[in-house]
C-alpha cells in the first residue's frame, strides 16, 4: 500500500501524456512497475525501510507530476489552471450507474482482487511473499530469494497502482489535477489492516470506509454534523482490528503476585 502512496501523483497523470491510445495503459504499468522497483532498490541493498523511501518519494513524485501539469501535459484551453488535456471519448470507462460515478472501474477491481487472492493463496509466489512477510529472516535460512521477491512486489504493486491511476482518470474525472487525490494512498494502508491484508477482505473493508465518509458528509450537510466523525469512526475500527489480532496471536494472563511467607 505504501507503493500506491509513492505511485499515485504520477500514474494518474501518465494516460493523457502522447497519443492518448489504449496502448498508454500497459506504458503505464510498465513504467509503474520500474518506479515502485526504484522505490525497493535501497531496502534490498541497502536495509532500508520500504516505508520510508516511498513516503519520502512521494514529494519527487508530486514536483515532478506539478511540473508536468504546468508544462507539457497543460491544457491550453484550462486559462491558465494546471490541468491536463481532457481524454478521449473512447478511452473514457462507462458508467454501470446512469447519473452516478460508478464505472466499469469497479469491476476491474473486484476482479483484481480476486486474482490477486488467488495468487497469494495457491501460487507459488504468494508462498514466497506471504513467508517473506512473516519473516525474512526464515525465508531467507528456507533458501528464499528475499530481495528478488521484494522486488517482484514492488513490480506487482507498481502495477496495479498505475492500473488505479488510470481508471481513476478514465472513469471519474478524465483529466489531470494536482490536488485529484485526496490521500487515497493512507486510506488504502487503513483498509489494507482492516481487512488482515485479504485482498477479497479489502473489497469489504473498502465499501465500509467508503460508506462511512460519504455518509459523514451527508450527515454534514443534512443535520450539521462535523465531517470529521468519520475520521474518529475509522481510527476506533482500525485500532479494534489491531487489538482484536493482537489478543488472537497473544494471550494476556493474570498472576497473582506470590506473598513471602
Amino acid at each position: 500500500m505504501h507503493k500506491t502512496t509513492c505511485m499515485l501523483g504520477l500514474l494518474i497523470a501518465l494516460p493523457a501524456l502522447g497519443q492518448q491510445s489504449p496502448n498508454d495503459v500497459e506504458m503505464l504499468k510498465k513504467y509503474a512497475g520500474t518506479w515502485a522497483v526504484d522505490c525497493a532498490k535501497p531496502g534490498t541493498r541497502l536495509g532500508v525501510d520500504e516505508v520510508v523511501t516511498t513516503l519520502l518519494l512521494n514529494f519527487i513524485v508530486l514536483l515532478f507530476v506539478s511540473m508536468m501539469l504546468d508544462g507539457p501535459m497543460k491544457d491550453p484551453t484550462a486559462m491558465g489552471w494546471p490541468q491536463s488535456v481532457v481524454l478521449q471519448d473512447a478511452l473514457q470507462l462507462d458508467k454501470l450507474i446512469e447519473r452516478t460515478r460508478v464505472h466499469t472501474g469497479l469491476l476491474w477491481a473486484v476482479l483484481l482482487a480476486a486474482l490477486l487472492w488467488a495468487l497469494m493463496k495457491y501460487g507459488t509466489l504468494g508462498l514466497q511473499i506471504r513467508a517473506v512477510g512473516a519473516n525474512a529472516r526464515a525465508a531467507a535460512f528456507a533458501g528464499m530469494p528475499v530481495g528478488w521477491v521484494t522486488v517482484k512486489v514492488a513490480l506487482l504493486s507498481g502495477a496495479l497502482a498505475g492500473l488505479a491511476g488510470a481508471i481513476e482518470v478514465a472513469g471519474r474525472t478524465s483529466y489531470v489535477t494536482l490536488d485529484m487525490s485526496p490521500g487515497y494512498g493512507y486510506s488504502g494502508i487503513v483498509i489494507a489492516m482492516l481487512a488482515a491484508l485479504n485482498p477479497l477482505g479489502v473489497v469489504a473493508a473498502a465499501v465500509f470506509v467508503a460508506g462511512i465518509l460519504v455518509g459523514a458528509d451527508s450527515m454534514s450537510r443534512a443535520v450539521n454534523v462535523p465531517t470529521y466523525i468519520a475520521d474518529v469512526i475509522v481510527a476506533v475500527s482500525l485500532l479494534s482490528m489491531l487489538v482484536a489480532a493482537m489478543l488472537a496471536q497473544y494471550r494476556i494472563v493474570f498472576r497473582r503476585a506470590a506473598h513471602a511467607g
